[in-house]
């Protein structure tokens, strides 16, 4: 697959058969951003950046007031009373967000290990397939869009585990559903692409939903209200048996234009 992070900044190849083919977009994507899972690490590590600066001062302050005895002695007992209970806050602050930031940090490191198994799936389609990760389209995020010769696909890659089933209206983990709409999400975010691409007059192919798992057991028989389901090992499988419907130079040219308007 045609892979930006390889490639020199700005300039993306189909390397065979068509050597020639070249979709030049001066500095588009910086080299290393458009990697899947990036925004992963980078949220986690704001997160806790912010936190702990903010347990450092209430820790930090609560410790120089309390050792200024002449402070705790011209306040009296109520002082004593309210620098013990400050002082008491802070230690179960800082034991509350530890097993907090412990829990985000178990939640980071898988969504971040998914997303680097998307990576390397994604890295093994053919030559011609190219791959926009995190995609801003003003409205939200979407996780890939896969534009090659089988078509366009945006594409809502999930790390939950389980099995993964369709009642008919929503999808079900082990028999009950997720905790929010993952169809109604994948199908929202398809309708955006669709409506960005037409106002550049870019109207088929149409580019399509599909919802990824990483760890699940998918037993999805068929479209779910029009959104693929599968197991992400089973990507190269689905677009294998599609006809195809774009040249190299097309999908290349729709890619840059995706990924151009991306970063603006």
């Amino acid at each position: 697959m045609n892979n930006p992070s390889r490639l020199p900044p700005g300039i993306y190849f189909s390397w065979k058969p068509l050597e020639w083919v070249c979709f030049p977009l001066e500095r588009d994507l910086e080299m290393g951003t458009n990697k899947a899972g990036s925004t992963t690490g980078k949220m986690q590590a704001t997160r806790f950046a912010a936190e702990l600066s903010l347990l450092i001062v209430i820790s930090t302050g609560t410790l120089v007031w309390g050792n200024r005895v002449q402070t705790i002695a011209a306040l009296g007992i109520a002082g004593a009373v309210i620098i013990g209970a400050t002082f008491l806050f802070a230690m179960k602050f800082l034991e509350q967000r530890g097993t907090t930031d412990v829990t985000r940090a178990m939640g980071a490191d898988k969504e971040a290990a998914c997303e680097k198994a998307f990576g390397a799936i994604f890295d093994s389609l053919p030559e011609g397939n190219f791959v926009v990760h995190d995609f801003h389209p003003g409205k939200g995020n979407i996780d890939h869009i896969l534009i090659g010769p089988k078509g366009i696909f945006t594409l809502e890659t999930k790390s939950h585990a389980g099995e993964v089933t369709f009642d008919g209206n929503k999808l079900l983990r082990n028999g009950k559903p997720f905790e929010q709409d993952f169809i109604k999400q994948a199908r929202a975010n398809c309708f955006l692409v669709r409506e960005i691409l037409a106002q550049w007059g870019i109207t088929t192919p149409l580019p399509e939903p599909v919802i990824l798992f990483a760890d699940a057991i998918v037993k999805v028989q068929g479209r779910a209200k029009g959104v693929e389901i599968v197991s992400i090992r089973y990507l190269p499988n689905l677009l294998e048996r599609l006809p195809n419907r774009l040249s190299i130079h097309e999908a290349g040219r729709i890619y840059n234009r995706i990924g151009a308007a991306s970063i603006l």
